[in-house]
């Protein structure tokens, strides 16, 4: 029986079923004050190249970080990917064909024998998971000795004069009208709380902070910010009021070309099995 917050993921999913990587695929993203295709690229440059490997995307959604790495035609890369969400690997199996092997499944209970994989990713989901220990313990088991694991996570400072700024400041002065629902552990979403998790089993640690492009025109950046998952549970009464506001509300960051500027403040965590 999965809890309300997996009941409510799976519903997002079916859905919106490829949405994280429609938003997230192509937006440049900034670390260390270098700029990045993408953060799934940044993923897919953890992976070495030159010789056999085992990879497990654990929540692989449509696929996409799995295609990055299965373009790369490597000899000996075997490619698996894990997601909870049928509607997900559906997506995923139409991308990737017989490139990788999908599993249906769940994070807190990998179908996969012990040592047998040497990389594991994730892209923006390991701080959406219920009980994040037990799903450490099982990336523990999975990972051979030396084995690296990197993973992608929403958090990080909103940036002044940003689209998401605005955006944040207006769901919360809506909140009352929908009950919050938690998602996740808390401590996934900084640095300190990163760093704690990863403190048992795994060693060279290493947490970098990203900045996400995601600059459109008021609408596009509207359409992304709505699926979110807090403003996705929004009425729609209460959407189309909050758009009104919104739209108004970042008229004054509009540049000459007409977009607005849009930053999602991520980090990336790698680290080796010790």
């Amino acid at each position: 029986m999965p809890s309300p917050a997996e009941a409510y993921l799976l519903d997002f999913h079916a859905r919106l079923a490829g949405v994280t990587s429609r938003w997230f695929g192509h937006a440049p993203v900034q670390r260390d004050g270098e700029t990045a295709p993408s953060t799934y690229a940044l993923l897919e440059a953890v992976v070495p190249a030159g010789y056999p490997l085992t990879v497990l995307d654990v929540a692989c959604g449509d696929g996409h970080l799995l295609e990055l790495l299965a373009r790369r035609k490597q000899p000996g890369l075997s490619l698996l990917g894990l997601d909870m969400s049928e509607h997900e690997l559906a997506a995923a199996r139409a991308r990737l064909m017989d490139a990788a092997t999908l599993v249906h499944g769940r994070a807190q209970s990998l179908p996969f024998g012990d040592a047998s994989v040497d990389v594991v990713l994730s892209h923006l989901a390991l701080m959406l998971m219920d009980d994040v220990e037990t799903v450490l313990a099982e990336l523990r088991r999975v990972l051979k000795p030396g084995g690296r694991v990197s993973v992608v996570v929403g958090g990080g400072d909103l940036a002044p004069d940003n689209a998401l700024t605005v955006f944040a400041g207006l769901m919360k002065s809506r909140q009352g009208t929908e009950p919050p629902l938690m998602l996740g552990d808390m401590r996934v979403r900084s640095e300190d709380g990163l760093r704690t998790l990863f403190a048992e089993g795994f060693t060279e640690v290493t947490v970098q902070s990203l900045s996400v492009q995601g600059d459109g025109s008021p609408q596009e950046v509207w359409e992304s910010l709505i699926t979110t998952y807090d403003a996705d549970r929004l009425s729609l009464a209460a959407r189309a009021s909050l758009q009104e506001s919104f739209l108004q509300a970042v008229e004054p960051l509009r540049r000459a070309d007409g977009s607005v500027p849009l930053r999602w403040g991520m980090r990336q965590l790698t680290a080796t099995r010790s």
